[in-house]
């Protein structure tokens, strides 16, 4: 049973098996990333279903032979930075080797396949660059024809149900399926850059890398809760509020904490916050004199974007300051944190792919994340601009014996 949801109409149909003369031997399940970083997409998506093994079938295109329940199809589409839409009981081909023929006879058995009748759409999409030779319309429009006549109506304004159709140009692979989320590139996240926010500083992060560090960080949306000890201006807060999941956002600064408080109100317009969150004056390097004994044990992830250069702390170097606030953290995580380090770096102009940091030594880096019980599971590079980049680190991290 699947949960199928078009972007106009808010109903849940019972989808049957497909039959088996419209297998394709591949997976069920498509999942299409957006592009602006694809490796920390594919990071976000395996966090927020880890149970879900999916395989990249090019570098934005991602199948699973697992079955995602329809609570967390919806939940990965709603809090999802870097996944764009999923295709479900998807088939495909590869324009190399096959034609558009055989997907066609492919789309066929997969309508037929559907124990449901309504009005519908076939949406398309193209990635990566165009198909030599392959119009999307053109093979759109016989997809809607093979609809009718299987007894569904088309309406392309306000549609039941929507095909979506992908053409990816950079492998020549095109893949049809029941639609779930919308080829509309924009997150929501834009209306909430630090820019459009009433409380800002031009150093806060883009709010698309701030929610995909949240859910690297937390996976799941579940009754555990999001740390920020430094929140700054507060942009992992306001994702992780946004996101409906328990935060605590910390600041020694009052004028932080105050305009924490405000951009996340400000963000939710209005409407209620789904789950509890805290923004709370206090010490990153002393957390547990900050955060009520009640939460200690329910934190299960840690973000830190660090302020470098001069900061809250007066004379303390960056290093120290990192080293006792996760030590600090350690002390009220629960058994399965992790932790998402944000640090600034040095363009790798040449592609070497080495890591110099923009303040002190990768190996200096290293070793304090080992000292602290940090256990490195992934990292990643983002380029801010010409001479400024960004290292995204991921680590599960130890709470204090």
């Amino acid at each position: 049973m699947v949960d199928y949801r078009s972007k106009h109409v808010n109903i849940c149909i019972r989808f049957g098996q497909l039959p088996e003369s419209s297998s394709n031997n591949m997976a069920e399940l498509m999942a299409c990333l957006r592009g602006w970083h694809v490796g920390l997409s594919t990071a976000e998506i395996e966090a927020l279903a880890p149970q879900t093994k999916f395989e990249a079938i090019s570098p934005r295109l991602l199948a699973s032979s697992s079955q995602l329940k329809p609570a967390e199809l919806h939940q990965i589409i709603t809090c999802s930075s870097g996944v764009q839409c999923f295709l479900d009981d998807y088939v495909s081909i590869n324009l190399e080797h096959e034609t558009v023929e055989e997907l066609l006879e492919k789309a066929t058995q997969m309508i037929r396949g559907a124990n449901f009748k309504g009005s519908l759409a076939v949406r398309t999409m193209r990635i990566d660059g165009r198909i030599n030779d392959f119009s999307t319309q053109s093979t759109a429009g016989k997809i809607g024809s093979i609809a009718v006549a299987e007894q569904f109506t088309i309406d392309l304004e306000n549609p039941e149900f929507e095909i979506g159709l992908i053409a990816d140009g950079g492998s020549n692979i095109v893949a049809c399926g029941w639609l779930v989320g919308n080829f509309d590139d924009s997150i929501g996240t834009a209306n909430r850059r630090a820019t459009e926010r009433p409380f800002f500083r031009p150093i806060s992060l883009d709010p698309r890398l701030a929610r995909l560090a949240v859910n690297l960080a937390c996976g799941p949306i579940d009754e555990q809760a999001v740390l920020d000890p430094m929140t700054g201006t507060g942009g992992f807060a306001v994702e992780a509020v946004m996101m409906g999941r328990r935060c605590i956002a910390v600041d020694m600064n009052q004028e932080m904490v105050d305009g924490t408080t405000e951009n996340i109100a400000w963000a939710l317009q209005g409407q209620t916050a789904k789950n509890d969150y805290h923004v709370l004056t206090g010490d990153a390097c002393e957390l547990p004199k900050t955060i009520d004994d009640s939460w200690h044990g329910q934190i299960s992830g840690i973000v830190l974007d660090p302020p470098y250069g001069r900061n809250s702390h007066g004379s303390q170097s960056h290093y120290d300051l990192i080293s006792k606030t996760l030590q600090s953290a350690r002390a009220i995580i629960s058994d399965d944190a992790k932790l998402v380090l944000i640090v600034p770096i040095i363009p790798d102009k040449n592609d070497t792919g080495e890591i110099e940091l923009l303040h002190g030594q990768w190996d200096e880096l290293n070793q304090l994340l080992s000292d602290c019980g940090a256990a490195m599971i992934g990292q990643w590079k983002e380029h801010v601009h010409g001479s400024l980049s960004r290292l995204i680190l991921l680590a599960s991290i130890a709470p204090l014996n």
